[in-house]
C-alpha cells in the first residue's frame, strides 16, 4: 500500500535520506468529538486488493515502544491534488 495525496492533504511528513516513495501525505482535522487528529489515505496495489478480496486483513503497524491512538476506517476521498491549484 502507499500513502497518497488527496484533495485534503495539507502535511508532508518525510523520512531523513528518504526520497518522495516514503512521503506521508496527510492532513489534520477533527473527529465527531472536535479532538485533533492527523489522517493518511492509503492505495492497496491491484494484488493487495485481490488479498482483500480473497480475504486476507489489514495489519497496522507502528513503530516505537508507546502505542498512540489509532484507528482504520474507509473513505472514498478523491486522490490527487485539487484540480486547477496552484503549487
Amino acid at each position: 500500500m502507499k500513502s497518497r495525496r488527496t484533495h485534503n492533504t495539507n502535511i508532508i511528513h518525510t523520512l531523513p535520506g528518504g526520497n518522495e516513495d516514503n512521503d506521508l501525505w496527510s492532513y489534520y482535522t477533527k473527529d465527531s468529538d472536535g479532538n485533533a487528529v492527523i489522517c493518511s489515505i492509503w492505495e492497496p496495489t491491484p494484488e493487495e486488493r485481490e488479498q482483500i478480496a480473497a480475504g486476507h486483513n489489514i495489519r497496522l503497524m507502528v513503530w516505537g515502544k508507546r502505542t498512540p491512538p489509532v484507528g482504520l476506517d474507509l473513505t472514498d476521498e478523491p486522490l490527487g491534488k485539487v484540480p486547477n491549484e496552484e503549487e
